[in-house]
């Protein structure tokens, strides 16, 4: 008896169909690149928080859902480690190695949801079933301006790839081609009529100072044309005049008369100083152009007699 039901328990184990259940009745299982220019040049005058570029990863994958009958384990590989508010858009994006680049990743899924991608490494997981899961189907990158440009490449290889039960599935984005972000050099120039400038004020009768310190005078501009700068500082100097170094010295033949020169910015007065404090004006660049509104005036230094007036002022340019 005890051998007889033995017998027949071993005939059923035997004879038995044995069924292997799939975690998921089906995994993704694609692959996306994508191409970018090998150079992409960033303008100083883009403003922080812009888009540099927005392109799509190539290929469109099979929509489905997954229908995982338990716990799967999942684990995601991505290339960054750190990401951050990108400042004025509302977003975050991953620091790229490449100083004032980030980048985000969005996905659209089989239910045509479009969420952004994980680009850190994660341990692994157990991705529970509790909830419907989606395959993602495409994919588009997403390049912020995030602070002052310095040229760096990003390398081409594995942005993040996630991983299905222990290989099963996978999600994989690529960077084709390595990618070079670079700050074009600023150039800033004089207008060519500012380059050697002459300034005429209209003569003046010596009487006219002995009742006012400043008399006469003009108001001009100085312009420089720029390219890919963000700012410009005028830099103003020369000889100081007799007795009085706040005012550029007259070399002409009048005695007791110097030379007053002011800024106009936003309609007030700022002194121009020939001791070299307060000698400088910065501005930013605003369609390739800045212009400082300048005044220049005679100005009393003493006693004034007849003469000629010539007073020489050199301003020099740096740009950023």
């Amino acid at each position: 008896m005890t051998h007889t039901v033995r017998c027949c328990l071993l005939l059923l184990i035997v004879g038995a169909p044995i069924t292997v259940l799939a975690e998921c009745r089906l995994y993704p299982n694609s692959e996306h690149g994508l191409s970018l220019p090998d150079t992409i040049t960033v303008p100083a005058s883009l403003p922080v928080g812009s888009l540099i570029i927005r392109q799509a990863f190539n290929g469109i994958a099979p929509s489905f859902e997954l229908n995982c009958r338990t716990s799967t384990p999942r684990q995601i590989i991505g290339r960054f480690t750190d990401s951050a508010m990108v400042p004025g858009a509302g977003v975050t994006a991953y620091h790229t190695g490449v100083p004032g680049v980030g980048i985000r990743v969005l996905v659209r899924n089989h239910r045509g949801l479009v969420y952004p991608h994980q680009l850190h490494t994660s341990p692994p997981f157990s991705q529970s079933n509790a909830l419907p899961l989606y395959s993602n189907v495409s994919a588009e990158a997403l390049f912020f301006k995030t602070g002052p440009v310095t040229s760096g490449t990003l390398t081409s290889g594995s942005l993040v790839e996630d991983r299905w039960d222990g290989g099963k599935g996978r999600f994989h984005l690529l960077l084709n081609t390595s990618v070079r972000f670079v700050a074009p050099t600023p150039t800033c120039n004089l207008d060519a009529g500012d380059v050697n400038r002459t300034i005429l004020f209209e003569p003046v009768q010596v009487r006219a100072f002995d009742t006012q310190t400043v008399v006469g005078g003009r108001d001009f501009e100085l312009t420089a044309q720029c390219s890919d700068a963000m700012n410009v500082t005028f830099r103003f100097s020369g000889a100081p005049a007799p007795g009085n170094d706040r005012i550029f010295a007259n070399t002409g033949t009048a005695a007791g008369v110097a030379l007053w020169l002011y800024s106009r910015l936003g309609g007030g007065v700022q002194n121009i100083l020939a001791n070299g404090t307060e000698d400088t004006r910065t501005l930013a660049v605003s369609g390739n152009r800045a212009v400082l509104p300048l005044g220049s005036a005679y100005h009393k230094n003493g006693t004034v007699t007849q003469g000629t007036f010539i007073s020489t002022v050199t301003v020099h340019i740096t740009y950023d």
